[in-house]
């Protein structure tokens, strides 16, 4: 009875582990999708090569069809099926419902087609040719299946208009209007010849290089980027461009781009690792727009194949697959430029709590380094119109003060008051209201400095009626003095404006402060700390598998 038990419960032990395992490696897929165009910032062409060809095709049901090969480094110019004016300057994109804004050709995304389906490219290039004998200008068209289409009308009255026409020309009297559609796309070659329109209703478009290019690149846009790219189309993101890349090589376009890439190996090395642990963790974030992950600073900073270096490749290949896990799952993962001396407590921060985020000293980050010591100054009039722009009204600007400091140095709660009353923000809300470059500073205004006592805590010193001296001897401080320099640590000097119309913020650190600072790992890089040593001191209780 023992052994049948024992037998089971290994049996069961397995079933359990082949499960987990299978489940794990299921999170871990090789691709990632990153939005290149999309949203506000979605384009209405897109010019797409490679030095040696390029297949463009749909993609559904884990399938590529190709529809179009261009067996050269020629560029093909891929615009939206919408309503353009093609003049001397360019094909510029207009709204029908504003009216036609310039004199010129006006396209539209109406169309005639011509006949019923075709069996395939090559018939159809057939009955373009035929067509285009009789002075009609046709195309191919793949919509649900070959088919031959001609003109870009503007609306249905436009295309209807030119049937009997049409028919007497060609002699084709199966002749029917092709309706507007918010999915479809018109290729041209680079002398503005139709190649293609692709209806969108089959799967999404994808450009792939062929095979034969070494390295495997397409140029979008004048911008390089590994693998291939999908064009979609959205009513609110119309169109978007993503790219489609391992997401190893995908690293190689992102870790110069968030470190210098002439940092310390090591550092770089971290900075792998949490680009990696960053890319699996927000896998999909982007599903509404079908993709992963954007290529600016709202994701991680991306910038293709041009932006590759040797040695941040070198850094991505020697932690391949390495990744932070905190009992056992991925690691939320954040880094920032500089922190001043001292990370954040995410809760400092963002109000969250997480166990692994926590505030650490950042002893090696160099006080030399142009993100650790900045300054900014605002005027009262300067705060009233930031604060009308976000639609905050208190009057005139008669006070703004840090009225509480976490204990890292960063302002936790920053007050403002003025003559209609006073707001108050919190959290990072402290920094952002000003685009400060981080939450740690203190402010300076009306002969006010902030100084540290002995205890350690901050505090507020009015100057106003205290004595100084100066080369020229000593004098009393008042409001009518003009700027007072105050040296602080690091011999570093603050100005003290004695004005109550202007404010001084002084601070160290760039960025948010939570997780890793770039500017730290280098320095323990510098002191011989090896990357896994560098990431378990920015994010405590980590592993690194």
């Amino acid at each position: 009875m023992k052994k049948i038990v024992c037998f089971l419960s290994v049996t069961l032990f397995i079933l359990v582990f082949t499960l987990n395992v299978n489940s794990f490696a299921a999170d871990y897929r090789s691709t990632v999708r990153i939005g290149l165009n999309y949203g506000s910032d979605s384009v209405a062409s897109v010019r797409v090569s490679a030095v040696k060809g390029f297949d463009v095709g749909f993609y559904n049901n884990d399938n590529f069809s190709i529809l179009l090969e261009q067996n050269n480094s020629s560029p093909l110019i891929i615009r939206k099926d919408g309503h353009f004016i093609r003049t001397d300057n360019g094909v510029l994109e207009y709204s029908p419902t504003e009216g036609i804004p310039y004199a010129g050709q006006v396209i539209g995304p109406w169309h005639l087609k011509v006949g019923g389906m075709i069996q395939d490219y090559g018939t159809a290039m057939s009955i373009v040719e035929l067509l285009e004998s009789t002075g009609v200008n046709a195309y191919v068209a793949y919509e649900n299946g070959w088919q031959v289409w001609m003109g870009f009308y503007s609306d249905r009255r436009a295309a209807e208009n030119d049937i009997s026409n049409v028919k007497k020309t060609t002699g084709y009297e199966d002749i029917a209007v092709v309706e507007e559609s918010n999915k479809r796309v018109v290729i041209y070659d680079d002398n503005f010849n139709v190649c293609l329109v692709y209806g969108g209703v089959d799967g999404y478009l994808q450009v792939r290089p062929k095979k034969e290019n070494d390295p495997y690149l397409l140029s979008v846009n004048g911008k390089r980027y590994r693998n291939y790219i999908e064009i979609r189309r959205y009513t609110d993101s119309d169109m978007t461009l993503i790219n489609i890349i391992n997401i190893e090589q995908y690293l190689y376009g992102v870790v110069p781009a968030e470190i210098e890439a002439d940092a310390p190996l090591e550092a770089v090395k971290a900075q792998a690792v949490a680009a990696r642990t960053y890319t699996y963790r927000n896998l999909n974030r982007y599903s509404n727009w079908g993709f992963d992950l954007t290529d600016t600073v709202s994701s991680q900073v991306y910038n293709g194949y041009d932006s590759e270096r040797q040695s941040a490749n070198r850094a991505v290949d020697e932690t391949k697959g390495k990744k932070m896990l905190y009992n056992g799952n991925l690691a939320h993962v954040y880094y920032f430029a500089s922190s001043g001396g001292m990370t954040a407590n995410v809760k400092e921060v963002w109000g969250s709590e997480i166990p692994y985020l926590v505030s650490v000293e950042d002893p090696y980050e160099s006080e030399t380094s142009s993100h650790y010591i900045w300054q900014k100054t605002l005027s009262a009039e300067e705060i009233k119109k930031i604060l009308f722009i976000s639609g905050v009204e208190i009057g005139d600007i008669l006070s703004v003060s840090a009225e509480n400091y976490s204990p890292s140095g960063r302002v936790t709660e920053l007050r403002i008051t003025g003559t209609k009353g006073s707001i108050t923000y919190y959290t990072q809300d402290t920094r952002m209201i000003f685009s400060l470059n981080s939450q740690k500073y203190t402010i300076q205004s009306a002969g006010n400095a902030v100084v540290r006592s002995a205890d350690g805590t901050l505090k507020t010193l009015s100057l106003d009626g205290r004595s100084v001296t100066s080369k020229s001897g000593t004098t009393k401080l008042s409001a009518y003095s003009n700027t007072v320099a105050v040296v602080g640590s690091g011999n570093n000097v603050n100005k003290v404006n004695m004005s109550s119309n202007t404010y001084v913020f002084s601070g160290r650190g760039w960025g948010h402060g939570v997780g890793m600072s770039q500017e730290g790992a280098k320095g323990f890089a510098r002191q011989g700390y090896n990357y896994e040593q560098i990431l378990k001191h920015y994010y405590q209780g980590i592993t690194v598998e």
